[in-house]
């Protein structure tokens, strides 16, 4: 196999590792095993994160990598986060919470669908549409480590919400790229690190807080460039 053959399949690799996580999350919220469950998708996160900043650093970036990208994030961020919060947290209301995961899952899909279809394989937009699924589904396994710590209705209010805002029209800034942001987001990694292995209302309340400045430095960046292109 050639070198650039290697180049191109490395990215997908990634992508795979990201299906296995999600998949690996699913099977394990089956039998009961919610924490481990979300460990998983922590580590689906960190694999969606690091497919795309591969083929963007070895050149490598197609549009089968973004179709299987998008495939991976459906499995690992829609039905992965929707199966598990029924399983653990929306069995309770009988067919009105398998209507809530679903309407998560449906929600989830439209949203990359749309992002597939609006966006180019080989470059970012300054700005999305709507919440991305990723941030989405880690408000589902924050509300599954602190399902003892909320109420049912908190819970569903939050998926309702973030089911709602990725299929919104809301145009929100593009957080990848080389600037302040992604400094910020390297730290928010971290902070959402804790809140998955110390899930408590103190990490997850910081967790919060600094989203917010990341997506206020965020506007702000973007505001800038729109003065400096006029």
């Amino acid at each position: 196999m050639s070198t650039e053959r290697y180049r191109m399949m490395a990215p997908n690799v990634v992508t795979g590792a990201n299906i296995a996580a999600g998949f690996a999350a699913m099977v394990m919220a089956g039998q009961g095993r919610f924490v481990p469950a979300v460990y998983m998708l922590f580590l689906s996160l960190i694999f969606d994160t690091l497919d795309g900043t591969i083929a963007r650093r070895l050149g490598a970036t197609s549009e089968l990598g973004q179709e299987l990208d998008s495939f991976s994030d459906a499995i690992s961020f829609g039905a992965a986060p929707a199966y598990l919060s029924y399983q653990a947290l929306f069995w309770q209301l009988g067919i009105t919470g398998y209507l809530i995961s679903l309407t998560f899952l449906l929600a989830a899909v439209y949203r990359l669908a749309r992002f597939v279809l609006t966006s180019d394989a080989h470059d970012k937009d300054r700005r999305t549409s709507g919440v991305p699924a990723p941030i989405a589904a880690s408000y589902i396994m924050a509300l599954v480590l602190m399902r003892d710590e909320i109420s049912l209705l908190a819970a569903v209010l939050v998926a309702l919400f973030f089911s709602g805002m990725m299929v919104s029209h809301l145009k929100l800034p593009n957080l990848k790229g080389k600037n302040i942001v992604t400094m910020m987001l390297l730290v928010g990694v971290l902070n959402y690190s804790a809140v998955v292995f110390k899930p408590c209302w103190l990490t997850v309340c910081w967790w919060n807080v600094w989203n917010l400045l990341i997506f206020l430095t965020a506007y702000d960046q973007d505001r800038r460039l729109e003065l400096k292109s006029s």
